[in-house]
């Protein structure tokens, strides 16, 4: 097959593997003092509902920092992904001793500042208006830049109209990741990448690397303050795993952004995989964590 790119190569669909590689780089991403700050203003009691919630990676994020009881209603499309949160969520539990977990509908997990019922919804979000009466809080990581302007739009609203109080939207994709050494080919690359990460992903053509900005703009409009914080990966031999898949991902979809570029990408790629092998590969891969508060 010489250099030429395998279009149906893994890595940067949302499955178990790849979402288990990111979540430690996502850990060390997300803005603290930003999440800080909502969990820190969030009531007891308060319901919070996560939009895309995988199997639980943020709630495991937020967990450690919890000072009193929340109600989380995750809401995931992918049954399987749900089917493996429990096992992510006992292992969890495993590594913090000081924290207790139960098993049922709910799941509860109670540690020495604060406890949790985790209730799971399969839903899928592209198919209509979510019901959001009494939701206190919503929630996402690694997808506010899967939906449209639009989808956007009306959910700002939306939230606003329910009294929703807070809104936060962590790891935005920004364009334009940073690597080093630098190849010729990166500019064409990352250009044809962005463009694939605005195509309609089921909710209107996606947000893709604006965002933070389309967010912040559609939650100001609906009367929320907002606040923003960088949020970066930073990939190579710390992330081995994680950075291959998405080297390979990063490619494949350039690719079917851009067929013409697949001789030159499958060279790029064969450097960049052996870059990383040597542990002479860096990329930082820029996102931005967005807040948002009823004044």
């Amino acid at each position: 097959m010489g250099n030429e790119i395998d279009l149906h190569a893994q890595g940067a669909g949302f499955d178990a593997d790849w979402l288990r590689w990111r979540e430690p780089a996502d850990m060390e991403a997300r803005d603290a003092g930003l999440l800080a700050a909502w969990l820190e203003g969030l009531p007891t009691e308060a319901r919070i509902m996560e939009l895309g919630a995988g199997t639980g990676s943020l709630l495991r994020a937020c967990l450690p920092r919890l000072r009193r009881s929340v109600h989380w209603q995750a809401l995931e499309g992918d049954a399987g992904l749900i089917a493996r949160a429990e096992a992510r969520f006992a292992h969890w539990a495993w590594d913090h001793p000081d924290w207790t977990f139960a098993t049922g509908d709910p799941v509860r997990l109670r540690g020495p500042g604060g406890a949790c019922e985790l209730h799971w919804q399969c839903i899928d979000l592209s198919a209509g208006v979510l019901d959001l009466s009494g939701v206190t809080a919503v929630a996402a990581s690694a997808w506010g830049d899967l939906v449209s302007w639009c989808w956007a739009g009306r959910f700002a609203a939306q939230a606003a109209a329910a009294q929703v109080r807070s809104v936060y939207l962590a790891l935005n994709v920004v364009d334009g990741p940073q690597f080093h050494p630098a190849l010729p080919l990166d500019g064409l690359l990352g250009r044809a990448f962005a463009a694939h990460m605005r195509r309609d992903k089921g909710l209107g053509p996606a947000l893709g690397g604006a965002a933070a900005v389309g967010w912040a703009l559609a939650l100001r409009t609906a009367g929320y303050r907002v606040r923003d914080a960088a949020s970066v990966w930073r990939l190579g031999s710390t992330h081995p795993l994680l950075t291959g898949a998405w080297l390979e991902g990063y490619v494949r979809a350039a690719c079917e952004q851009q067929p013409g570029l697949r001789d030159r990408a499958g060279d790029w790629l064969t450097q960049r995989l052996g870059q990383l092998a040597q542990g002479a590969l860096q990329v930082q891969v820029a996102h931005r964590d967005v807040l948002a508060w009823r004044p």
